[in-house]
This record gives structure tokens, C-alpha cells and sequence, in this order.
């Protein structure tokens, strides 16, 4: 089992260690940084519990058959996620490397999407999906167009493009934050009796949460069903709230750069002359234009909140903050050039509507980076969790009030510079 995981010795070894031995604890924590195989373990994991053999990567029997193909009856997938990049790459794949292997990346990438809107998910909310419906069933034609057997390589490559802009339109669907009615429905699916041995619940990006969400969940972790286990997944354990993280197990997966990286792009991603220094980086290539954009204003966002708030205090002494208060501008520039990027953050395009929680996400990616300098310390990871504490908020009130995003983000840096840890109503 985790024959698949290229790159993350450490956790999967733990991870058969305690399957092996009868150990794995019902709630665990996969943390570490984007793209470093959180979700792939996840998913490795619920098949090893559901099989009925020896959970090797390619075994026959029938729960293996079905979770490879994301549709076991057994698995919940929820939470905040991109999968644009993901998608444009199985794509690409399915061009440059037909085959079986690179069709089978590509529809796993769309059933990752799919799986946020099963039924029971919606639970007394069918309201909320009956708008994605007519958008889950032509990705689901689509996608038994793409599986091996079906059509030929070139016309799959064609109806995977064909995807694409469907599969971004669904995912615009996805709440930026888990809702409790989510949490609750599955709170309901997960005390049902399992079709196979377990059920596996997971959670990604499970930092981004309303406080309605984190409760009810706290509670299901305090009493989890004895056939069920969940898996969270984070880039920011600082942003999880204390009592989550004394009630999961943490496995720490890392960067994967050199060797490692090279190993997932050539055999995951069937890419040979790549040059990417990680597999983050490979995978950024396969963003959109807009999507660089914004990263680069969620940089220079974290740049001038650093600038702001140095001018509060006197300026930082470590030199990861010092170096960005340097290069920050006006937190109303670039508030303003981020606005006039995006139509006022979907305001005026709803085609746009991601790009708030973009910003803010990335701008939580600048300062985790920093995070990571040899030179980082007490101070840096203070303003870190600073802004984590705030970017939750932030998007706590975004989802469940009709406040302006450029609105908010000023309120955001206020906070960020005067007030620490709170933003004014």
C-alpha cells in the first residue's frame, strides 16, 4: 500500500506501521504544504481500510476497483479546493502521453471535483445543489467519455478540453468555507452502518472552516463512530484551532523538491524534459493567466500589510519581514490594482467571484513562505498566525455577509496594523 505516494517516506511508513498493528487512530491531521500528496494519501488510506486482500496498489477485488475510481460508496470528500491547475494538467497529459494512465489522472481529477456535490452532502439543501446539477452531469457524461475503452486518444483529449470550462464553472460552486450544514450531513452519513469494513471522511483545507462548521466538528470528533475515520488535511496548522488539533494524530508530509519531485513529474505526471525546481512549481505552469495574476497581488497584499503594520510598530527586525516591509506598497494601491483586476472581485463579472478568496489565500501562502527562511523566528511567526487569525475571520464574513471584498480587505489590514486579531464590524 502507498506504492503511489512518491516523496513521503515518513508518513506512509508511519501510516502502514499502525495499520499493520491495528493502531491508526479514528482522526488524523495530514498537514504540510500545497501539493505534497495530502489528498492521494487520503485517498491511498480509505482503499487500504476498505480492501479485502493485502491493499497493494493494483489488487483486484472490489473495493480496491471501485476506490481507485472514486466512486466507492464509502468515501467523503468535502472541503475548500482548487483543482483548475489538476484538471489543465490531465488534460495536457491525455495530449502529450495518451494512454490509459494519463486518461485515469484526468477523470480522477474531475471525480475529486465531483465527489463535493454528492446527495448526501445536501442533506435539506437540494436547493443549494440543484443549481450545480445540470454542471455535475455533463462533467459525469464527459468523464465516462474519457475512461480507457471508450473513446479513441484523440477524441478523449478533445472531450477532456471539452471539460475544462465546465469543471471551472462547477467549481465556482464549491463554498470558500465548509458550511455546518455539511458538517452535519455528514455527521448523519458517517454514523450509518459502512457497505464495506470502514468509512473514510476527508476534510481538506479543513483550517477553513465557520465557527458554526469547527464546533459541530469538534463534537463529532470528541464521539467518532467506531467504523469511521476522518482525515483532515491543512497548509496552516497555525490557522486550526487548538481544540481540533488535540483530538487529531499529525502526520507531517514535506516540500518535495529534487529527486523526489523529479520521480512524481516523470511517473505521476509523464513529463520527461520538465526543469521544475518541485512539484509545486511543475504544477504552476499549468495555471491561467489570472490565476498569476493574483498570486502575484496576494504577494504584493502581504507586502504592504508588512509595510502597514512596521509602520505601526517601528519597523520588523527579522530580516523574511524586514525584506518584504521594504518592497510593500500602499495597502490602498494595491487594494485598488487587485479591484481593478478582477471587477471588483467578481462584483461586476460573476465569472470572477473566486478571486476574493484567491487573494486571500494567496497572500496566506505569502507568509507561510516566510515561514520557511532560515532567518525566520518569534516575530515572523507571529504575524503569520496574525494574519491567519484574521484571514478566517475575513472569510467568515465574506461568506455570511454581504460586505464588499475590497471593503473587507481594508478592514482586514487596519487589523492587521492597529487592532491584532480583530476586524471591526
Amino acid at each position: 500500500m502507498f506504492e503511489n505516494i512518491l516523496g513521503q517516506n515518513e508518513a506512509c511508513q508511519s501510516l502502514r506501521t499502525e495499520l499493520s498493528r491495528g493502531q491508526l487512530p479514528g482522526s488524523l491531521l495530514f498537514e504540510g504544504p500545497p501539493a505534497s500528496a495530502k489528498l492521494s494519501t487520503a485517498l491511498e488510506l480509505a482503499r487500504a481500510l476498505s480492501c479485502e486482500r493485502d491493499a497493494v496498489w493494483n489488487c483486484p477485488c472490489q473495493q480496491c476497483v471501485r476506490h481507485r475510481a472514486l466512486v466507492h460508496q464509502d468515501i467523503m470528500l468535502m472541503g475548500p479546493k482548487s483543482f483548475r491547475e489538476e484538471l489543465a494538467l490531465g488534460a495536457t497529459m491525455m495530449v502529450e502521453s495518451p494512454g490509459p494512465s494519463s486518461r485515469f489522472f484526468f477523470v480522477r481529477a474531475a471525480r475529486k471535483l465531483a465527489r463535493r456535490f454528492d446527495n448526501a452532502l445536501y442533506v435539506d439543501e437540494e436547493a443549494r445543489l440543484n443549481k450545480a446539477l445540470p454542471l455535475v452531469r455533463s462533467m459525469l457524461e464527459g468523464i465516462d467519455a474519457c475512461m480507457p475503452g471508450s473513446l479513441d486518444d484523440q477524441q478523449a483529449a478533445r472531450e477532456a478540453e471539452r471539460l475544462l470550462p465546465v469543471c471551472a464553472k462547477l467549481e465556482d460552486q464549491c463554498p470558500a468555507m465548509t458550511p455546518v450544514f455539511q458538517i452535519r450531513a455528514m455527521e448523519f452519513w458517517a454514523r450509518l452502518a459502512p457497505y464495506g469494513a470502514r468509512k473514510t471522511i476527508i476534510i481538506e483545507h479543513a483550517d477553513r472552516m465557520l465557527d458554526a462548521s469547527r464546533n459541530a466538528l469538534l463534537k463529532m470528533l470528541e464521539e467518532p463512530p467506531q467504523h469511521a475515520v476522518f482525515v483532515l488535511t491543512t497548509t496552516r496548522r497555525q490557522a486550526m484551532i487548538p481544540t481540533i488539533l488535540s483530538r487529531v494524530r499529525r502526520y507531517r508530509f514535506v516540500n518535495r523538491t529534487g529527486d523526489s519531485a523529479a520521480a512524481v513529474i516523470e511517473r505521476i505526471f509523464k513529463a520527461k524534459d520538465h526543469a521544475a525546481d518541485g512539484v509545486g512549481a511543475y504544477l504552476a505552469r499549468f495555471r491561467s493567466s489570472s490565476n498569476d495574476a493574483i498570486s502575484d497581488l496576494a504577494h504584493e497584499y502581504a507586502a504592504a500589510l508588512v509595510a502597514a503594520a512596521g509602520g505601526v510598530c517601528g519597523g520588523f527586525s527579522e530580516p523574511p519581514l524586514s525584506r518584504l516591509e521594504a518592497a510593500g506598497k500602499s495597502v490602498g494601491e494595491v487594494i485598488a490594482a487587485a479591484s481593478a483586476a478582477t471587477s471588483n472581485f467578481g462584483s461586476s463579472d460573476e465569472s470572477q467571484a473566486w478571486t476574493f478568496q484567491a487573494l486571500i489565500d494567496g497572500t496566506g501562502a505569502a507568509f507561510a513562505a516566510l515561514l520557511h527562511d532560515p532567518q525566520a523566528g518569534i516575530e515572523t511567526t507571529r504575524i503569520a498566525e496574525r494574519y491567519a487569525t484574521l484571514a478566517r475571520d475575513a472569510m467568515v464574513r465574506y461568506t455570511s455577509y454581504n460586505i464588499q471584498p475590497a471593503a473587507l480587505a481594508e478592514r482586514l489590514a487596519d487589523a492587521f496594523a492597529y487592532n491584532p486579531g480583530v476586524i471591526e464590524s
